[in-house]
């Protein structure tokens, strides 16, 4: 056994709360180890002073008054939780109705913008002369390098309108 395992179990071993075994493996450390023993000792005389010590006696009525603050505490918490229902419940209802309002404003600004942005149906390719630029409206590809991803789709693109699919 090591020293740093010695020392995790040497409360234990002063009380007499170790298995037989490990209480043999750390009897024979510390036949062997200075450093643990003194621990062990600082560890005896630390059990006497505390077991010398006296507890002080408890005040009369302590349990009355903590007991008392308690439930001043709970109640005061119990009544605090409600008021925050009450005002939840009070300002709920212009809550809904604010919400509901701007729910119906967005969506009356969106659908007005999107029937008046909607493109229109896709040229045939015989009214643009086989141009996807025109047909798709992409016209704003139209200056891109073929080697670039914008030229590589419309190179696509024109493939897929040739072929007819």
């Amino acid at each position: 056994m090591h020293c740093d395992d010695v020392l995790k179990q040497l409360q234990a071993f002063a009380s007499g709360k170790l298995p037989t075994e490990v209480h043999q493996a750390v009897q024979a450390h510390l036949a062997g180890c200075a450093a643990c023993r003194a621990a062990l000792g600082r560890v005896d005389s630390l059990a006497g002073i505390l077991s010398a010590a006296r507890t002080p006696p408890v005040p009369s009525g302590f349990t009355a008054r903590v007991l008392a603050t308690a439930r001043q505490r709970q109640e005061a918490e119990r009544i605090g939780a409600w008021s925050l229902l009450r005002w939840w419940r009070l300002t709920s209802a212009p809550m809904h109705a604010a919400a509901a309002a701007v729910l119906v404003m967005g969506l009356t600004v969106g659908l007005t913008m999107g029937w008046t942005a909607a493109p229109s149906a896709p040229r045939t390719s015989a009214a643009t002369g086989g141009d996807p630029l025109g047909a798709y409206r992409l016209d704003y590809l139209g200056d891109a390098p073929e080697e670039s991803l914008a030229g590589t789709y419309l190179t696509l693109v024109s493939a897929t309108n040739e072929g007819g699919y």
